[in-house]
């Protein structure tokens, strides 16, 4: 029983890491796609693509600004493009400050999706990652985490239950902050990667001296 909690944690782990990764190469893969020659300028190809924007409104989230928490979140421009309805996308303050509404700025588009907006020579990557990954990637590495913690700690006695709910809770928290942090940040893959398997060792290892003493 052990031995099937510990590898079914694991699973699961290794499954959420592996979205994880796939959904950074997504946003980011057109930094290394080729740009579309002629013939390929249709949407959903994979190659990169220039069109021309226009912002048509600009909005300051709640929470956002000098003094919040995130001073960068929450700034978005409407753009208008030719070959599509326009759309806002979220800015960093800094690109925000430096256009206006009317001012064109450059896309990015990859596989039909704005990937990038550019304005003279500053560059916001599009993140676009889906709330199914932004909530599905901590919950499998966290409920992962847990269930590796509570195989590992299983021969210690005491209220098996009550000691899976703690590490679970702990775990869960902890994983949805880490995906907060490096979901799609402009970071090279291994990194983004690597990182936060290290951080879900040393959670792990201290969930389990926890479990273990509890």
């Amino acid at each position: 029983m052990q031995v099937l909690l510990v590898l079914a944690g694991l699973a699961a782990t290794v499954a959420g890491f592996v979205w994880f990764a796939r959904a950074d190469i997504r946003v980011y893969a057109y930094r290394n796609a080729p740009a579309c020659s002629a013939a390929e300028q249709r949407p959903g190809a994979s190659c990169v693509r220039h069109e021309t924007g226009r912002v048509t409104a600009k909005n300051v989230h709640p929470g956002a600004g000098p003094g919040a928490a995130n001073p960068s979140a929450g700034h978005t421009v409407t753009v208008a493009r030719a070959a599509a309805p326009e759309r806002g996308y979220e800015v960093p303050a800094a690109f925000y400050d430096r256009v206006r509404v009317g001012t064109e700025v450059d896309l990015t588009v990859y596989r039909g999706r704005v990937a990038a907006l550019t304005h003279q020579g500053h560059r916001t990557d599009n993140q676009d990652v889906s709330y199914l990954v932004s909530f599905g990637v901590p919950l499998l590495v966290g409920l992962g985490s847990a269930v590796t913690t509570h195989g590992l700690a299983w021969s210690r006695p005491g209220p098996r239950a009550a000691r899976f709910g703690t590490v679970a809770v702990i775990t869960l928290v902890l994983a949805f902050i880490s995906s907060l942090c490096f979901v799609s940040l402009p970071m090279p893959s291994a990194v983004l990667v690597t990182v936060p398997v290290l951080l879900w060792l040393i959670t792990t290892a201290a969930c389990t001296a926890l479990a273990r003493n509890f």
